[in-house]
């Protein structure tokens, strides 16, 4: 049978089929993302303007109250407490984490140079990353424990004073940050060891031949190469402290009181140890909303265009 490619019926079906063709390759995908990423956003982002108490026999159903949650979170002095602990361990514990990544990757590449050492250094900076948070948390809960844990008990032995690691806020923080910087400065050394690894010796050698000093090398070449890895690996970890949990809830429990207390495990004591899931979705929202808005914000000025830090 001869098809004539003039033929009006026989090209436009030919055409639609064609156009229709990458609607039914996405289709599957786009209705998955819809069902379990969007719909249950959105799903939240209405419970947000709703008081409900599952369980409750005072409340069985949704009840609309309009900004009533997002009235109660901003004025919530716990609420407040939790932000400026996040920003103290969000702010300082990943900065913390990138220099020491940046340092680490830096010293590796330039005064390692036999290849199987700096093969096994790099491995052992990693294998932290494997390890269960939770499993992590106890170890460095362990560790920092006031009474007989092993700094302690070594200060003892040394004749030193104790010192109350987790019994106080900013102890209490910093002993949490030490054990994720423990565990996740190999993520930013293994990027910016990757970045620095693609960058051509022969920029430095030229450099060297013109006279440049070291500092002036890294301000001029490495950093400005390296500029945007930076500040993916920044993102990536800051993403991970909005979202941090584990190790918390092992070595403080937000304690002393709530002085340790961050976003998440506030947002999680309201949703599911008092059961106000209005409350927590409104928790949720906000938190997501500011922390976007601080990645976008960060990008925009440390990595989104070309040129020196």
């Amino acid at each position: 049978m001869n098809f004539n490619i003039r033929d009006s019926s026989y090209v436009p079906s030919r055409i639609a089929d064609r156009d229709l063709l990458p609607y039914l390759l996405l289709g599957p995908t786009i209705v998955t993302v819809f069902l379990v990423t969007i719909g249950p956003m959105l799903w939240s982002l209405w419970l947000s303007f709703n008081r409900w108490k599952p369980g409750s026999l005072q409340f069985q159903n949704p009840e609309f109250t309009g900004l009533s949650n997002y009235e109660w979170l901003l004025t919530s002095d716990r609420f407040w407490n939790a932000i400026v602990n996040f920003a103290y361990y969000g702010g300082v514990g990943v900065t913390l984490q990138v220099i020491l990544g940046i340092g680490l990757a830096l010293a590796l590449y330039n005064y390692v140079e036999n290849q199987a050492i700096r093969v096994g250094l790099l491995t052992l900076f990693a294998l932290p990353m494997m390890i269960a948070p939770i499993v992590a948390g106890r170890v460095f809960q362990l560790i920092f424990l006031p009474g007989g844990g092993l700094i302690n008990t070594t200060l003892a032995t040394l004749g030193l004073p104790q010192v109350g690691w987790l019994l106080s806020r900013w102890l209490g923080l910093t002993s949490i940050m030490i054990a994720d910087t423990w565990q996740w400065v190999g993520l930013p050394l293994l990027i910016v060891y990757g970045g620095r690894s693609s960058i051509p010796d022969s920029l430095y050698e030229a450099a060297k031949i013109d006279g440049a000093s070291r500092w002036m090398i890294f301000r001029r070449i490495t950093l400005p190469r390296l500029r945007n890895l930076i500040a993916i690996a920044f993102l990536l970890r800051f993403m991970d402290a909005f979202k941090y949990f584990d190790k918390m809830f092992i070595m403080t429990r937000g304690g002393p009181g709530t002085a340790t207390e961050l976003p998440t495990y506030y947002t999680y004591l309201v949703g599911f140890s008092n059961f106000f899931i209005g409350r927590a979705a409104a928790l949720t929202w906000v938190l997501g909303l500011g922390t976007v808005i601080a990645m976008l914000l960060f990008w925009k000025f440390a990595g989104g265009s070309e040129g020196g830090l």
